[in-house]
């Protein structure tokens, strides 16, 4: 048992980030209703729109740092290069921080031209200036990050992530209201003065994300200094003899960072250019007013793609705890270990995915007028497509991450590509010939993620020789969510039939979907004794399931 809990031990890990990203995105979901009211209408627009265009800078620049930072770093580790993995590491630092201060002065020197020229919204750029140096921390975070990550250690990472999103709801808050308030102030003309105050709240939200991200860096450091000692002395152990320079160093980094970053900016730019399609199909050719798609895109943006994210990013952090684990299995060459990881990571996402988005489907609409208010009728139509979009987009989530863990870095670019390519025809087709409007959109989405799924299967078949298994990995978890999602709409229409309340009985149909389903999967044996070991606290699960003759 503990040698295959030791070896599964990246599902604890990744587990521990992923409960993380959900304390975040609760954090995020919370702060973000005072500061929409502080923001108002127009601040609110400046702030989204200086966001889609920072969201672009942070996609080519640091969001596949951690990632391939963590890859380097582990096969180094594997191979007991200690010397050489803090090499990577001073060098990785010294290229994130080149590539931090490059785009960091790119946007800031260039905020009054992309806010006055390319969007014609010259008070965003107050926002985009603030932005401008998280860039250059985002760069350097993401490396330090990455370095902890190759040393399978999510710790730092998961604690990092949650002191940022307190520090910028703290100060995202308290920043937009007290810079709103100073930019009023600025004219004596209503309407100006109404314009200048939704700019400088927007520059204040955004000072919550540059304050966030500035003491998670600290933390990150902090961390390292704590671990010096432990990291000279790992050095001194280093009987390897290999001592690589560091343009050999920054050869690997190149090598390595170039090819994640293409691979994640394929995969996320389709999200990117999903909005201009549809708006410029909409209103261009099909004569839909303007306030009609910008609504409907609200919809799909500010309440189904929000909580769709929040699973799937369960499965982005179970890809980032498996890298480095397989990049050392792959290097060992032990083939057995490489399989059964790819295995258990594929079916522990699918069992996160599947009732996750089984909830949504069922009680999606329930849920967004919970958390946003509103009908629930505004969105239940919509939020039916949820299942498909959340297993999708998680497996193929999780599959780039096995083919880049063991050293097939192009594969993803070339099949995000040919995905991307398929959507950015398909996606057109459902808005010209089959009026899909919003749900042309949604299914985009989907269709793009399973192909990127099914060309990553062909290719991890290729190259690993991997069977995939089918029965505990879809067909038990997907039974086992429709049992929840049965019990889950059942108490919840029986239950509002009796007391009309949408937030007792989502909360009431919450909690007995979570109980059925997690019956569900020990009684039709869909996880194993030796799995449940795997997950956080999985021994004391494992006795009080035992206690009941459940296991």
């Amino acid at each position: 048992m503990g040698k295959k809990s030791g070896k599964n031990s990246f599902i604890i890990q990744g587990s521990i980030l992923a409960f993380a990203g959900i304390l975040v995105r609760v954090i995020g979901l919370i702060y973000r209703i005072p500061l929409n009211r502080i923001l108002g209408a127009d601040g609110l627009g400046y702030y989204g729109t200086a966001f889609e265009i920072y969201n672009v800078l942070i996609l080519l620049s640091s969001q596949s740092m951690p990632l391939a930072v963590s890859k380097i770093i582990s096969e180094k580790l594997e191979r007991k290069q200690y010397k050489n993995s803090q090499k990577v590491f001073k060098g990785a630092l010294l290229y994130g921080t080149v590539l931090g201060v490059a785009f960091g002065l790119l946007l800031f020197l260039g905020s009054g031209w992309i806010s006055t020229t390319v969007y014609k919204q010259p008070y965003i750029a107050p926002a985009l200036r603030v932005l401008a140096p998280t860039l250059t921390v985002a760069c350097v975070l993401g490396v330090v990050r990455g370095y902890f990550q190759g040393m399978g250690n999510m710790v730092p990472t998961a604690v990092s992530q949650l002191l940022e999103q307190i520090m910028n709801a703290f100060v995202s808050i308290i920043a937009a209201y007290q810079l709103g308030v100073y930019g009023y102030s600025l004219s004596k003309i209503a309407s100006e003065a109404k314009l200048l105050k939704g700019s400088y709240a927007a520059a204040g939200g955004t000072l919550g994300t540059f304050s966030g991200a500035l003491i998670a860096l600290a933390f990150m450091f902090y961390v390292v200094w704590i671990n010096k000692e432990v990291f000279k002395k790992r050095a001194k152990k280093d009987k390897t003899g290999v001592v690589e320079s560091y343009s050999t160093i920054t050869k690997i980094i190149l090598f390595t960072i170039t090819p994640v970053l293409i691979s994640t900016t394929i995969y996320n730019i389709g999200n990117l250019l999903d909005n201009p399609i549809y708006q410029n199909i909409m209103q261009g050719v099909l004569h839909i007013t303007r306030e009609k798609t910008n609504a409907l895109w609200g919809v799909y943006s500010g309440y189904y793609r929000l909580l769709t994210t929040m699973p799937i990013a369960i499965a982005s952090s179970l890809s980032t705890a498996i890298v480095p684990s397989l990049v050392r299995s792959y290097t060992a060459g032990d083939d057995g270990v490489v399989e059964s990881k790819v295995s258990l990571a594929q079916k522990f996402s699918m069992i996160i995915a599947f009732p996750c988005g089984m909830g949504l489907t069922v009680l999606g609409g329930q849920i967004n007028s919970l958390l946003f208010g509103g009908s629930v009728s505004d969105t239940s139509t919509i939020m039916i497509f949820s299942i498909f979009t959340v297993v999708a987009f998680s497996l193929s989530t999780i599959s780039n991450a096995i083919l880049q863990g063991i050293n097939k870095l192009n594969v993803p670019i070339k099949n995000s590509a040919i995905a991307l390519a398929a959507h950015l025809v398909f996606l057109p087709i459902l808005l010209l010939v089959f009026k899909a409007g919003i749900y042309g959109v949604v299914i985009g989405d989907f269709t793009f993620a399973m192909t990127v799924a099914v060309l990553n299967a062909f290719s991890i078949k290729k190259y690993l020789g991997y069977n995939q298994e089918y029965v505990y990995t879809f067909i038990k978890p997907f039974i086992c969510s429709a049992v929840m999602g049965i019990t889950c709409y059942a108490v919840y229409h029986i239950g509002f039939m009796i007391i009309k309340s949408n937030v007792l009985w989502t909360l009431m149909a919450i909690i007995f979907a979570v109980v059925a389903y997690g019956l569900a999967l020990i009684l039709t044996k869909t996880i194993s004794k030796e799995e449940l070991y795997s997950v956080p606290k999985g021994g004391m699960i494992v006795n009080i399931l035992e206690k009941f003759h459940l296991l």
